[in-house]
């Protein structure tokens, strides 16, 4: 019987720790809470500082020179340099490019870390995605790395991919 009672109370002990470490790693908390509102802000700033073509506020929330951006052509992967020099251009008209966030951004954290989705609309691409990861330098988050994309509908995917394979591309 006394072993049966260890053999339980080790059990007991092993599934409490293990409820703590998945509490802990999906933590909701209050900090979380306040940091995910934070990484809105900061996220709706750089789409509207492109929109008003400031390039300063929108390089400044890229983490740093080797941060990554992906566009939604093949050939669009620049590191932060590399963007800048590309949307040079862009940046010297009214607004260099406006994509508008919708509701629901999908942000999750792990410690000095964060990553997102969100849907966008523009007037030019049209219903567009966006998934980002972010790093806390200080008590700022930066992007470090972000990934623009068209989602296709299903019942449009084979009529896309054979344009595609049929292109020059």
């Amino acid at each position: 019987m006394n072993i049966i009672k260890q053999a339980v109370s080790v059990f007991i002990f092993l599934f409490s720790v293990s409820c703590d470490l998945n509490q802990d790693y999906f933590s909701n908390s209050v900090d979380d809470d306040l940091e995910k509102a934070l990484i809105n802000e900061i996220i709706d700033s750089w789409h509207l500082a492109a929109s008003n073509a400031d390039s300063v506020t929108y390089f400044n929330i890229i983490a740093n020179d080797n941060s990554i951006f992906q566009g939604t052509d093949d050939s669009e992967r620049w590191t932060k340099t590399e963007f800048k020099n590309w949307s040079r251009e862009y940046f010297k008209r009214k607004s260099a490019w406006t994509f508008v966030p919708q509701k629901g951004r999908n942000i999750s954290i792990k410690n000095n870390v964060a990553w997102f989705d969100e849907k966008l609309d523009s007037k030019h691409m049209g219903r567009t995605r966006g998934n980002g990861v972010m790093v806390k330098d200080g008590e700022t988050w930066k992007i470090e790395h972000y990934t623009l994309s068209l989602p296709i509908p299903n019942e449009l995917i084979n009529g896309v991919i054979d344009t595609i394979k049929n292109s020059d591309y």
